[in-house]
């Protein structure tokens, strides 16, 4: 009994303490009202078939622990979809640029249609055609019977057709395909003389190069191509005239006096 007294004492003053389960349970003296404690807090009445204090105080522990626990994986959560979110912004694909414009291609051609059968198409180097290449020019026609006498007025067809204009290797490409086939189609050419090599680069696509056969090949709809080198070559090379004649030498009104004499 002094054991539940001294109990009693304890619960009085309101300090919490363990009591075992063999300890009879004390009933509660209320105090005079002359005498209250007024800084102590309220009394906690034990039965003596509830659970130990200590055990209620472990449980609010262990909850504050599960609540500090859930906070801080939220917070992880919180951290861990921030990272995910840096990560796939890292990772999302840079949007691809669409190809820039090439402006500084330069391509010049001069044109000429001597007869409605053949338009000649002659890539400028330098400068215009001069006299000099404008009389070989001349010849050649001549030994292909397409043409003697004076040329007919040349036509110029560059890139850029207008000052600031700008495109990439294949808007030139179509651009020139598109007045070659328009000049082609108005007099119904059958014969395409392609000279130089910047001539057949950009009016002949990879499959028609490819084609090239004894500097012919067959384009536009059944239009043969003929590749020859330009007029600038064949006069600062001549041998390269060579080349020109075993080109266009089926053409020739007068091949059959040509392979005699070769």
């Amino acid at each position: 009994m002094a054991n539940a007294f001294h109990n009693q004492y304890l619960h009085t003053l309101g300090i919490v303490h363990y009591v075992p389960r063999e300890l009879p349970l004390v009933s509660i003296v209320a105090q005079p009202a002359a005498e209250p404690v007024a800084s102590s807090p309220p009394a906690i009445a034990i039965a003596a078939d509830s659970e130990p204090v200590s055990k209620s105080v472990s449980s609010a522990a262990e909850s504050r622990e599960a609540m500090a626990k859930s906070m801080a994986e939220l917070g992880n959560i919180g951290t861990e979809d921030k990272s995910k979110a840096s990560r796939v912004k890292l990772a999302e694909p840079v949007a691809v640029a669409e190809p820039l414009a090439v402006s500084n291609i330069e391509v010049k051609f001069a044109l000429w249609q001597p007869t409605d059968e053949v338009l000649v198409c002659s890539s400028v180097e330098d400068s215009l055609p001069d006299p000099e290449q404008i009389l070989l020019l001349g010849n050649i026609l001549e030994v292909m019977g397409q043409g003697a006498g004076q040329l007919p007025q040349m036509d110029i067809v560059e890139w850029p057709p207008y000052p600031n204009a700008s495109g990439d290797s294949g808007e030139v490409r179509e651009f020139l395909e598109t007045l070659i086939r328009a000049r082609i189609n108005s007099k119904s050419a059958k014969i395409l003389l392609l000279m130089g090599d910047a001539a057949s680069l950009w009016l002949l696509t990879a499959d028609e190069k490819a084609a090239v056969a004894n500097g012919q090949v067959n384009v536009y709809d059944q239009v043969t191509a003929l590749l020859v080198p330009s007029l600038k070559e064949m006069i600062e090379q001549p041998a390269s005239k060579r080349k020109t004649w075993q080109t266009i030498r089926f053409l020739s009104p007068q091949r059959h006096v040509y392979k005699a004499q070769s």
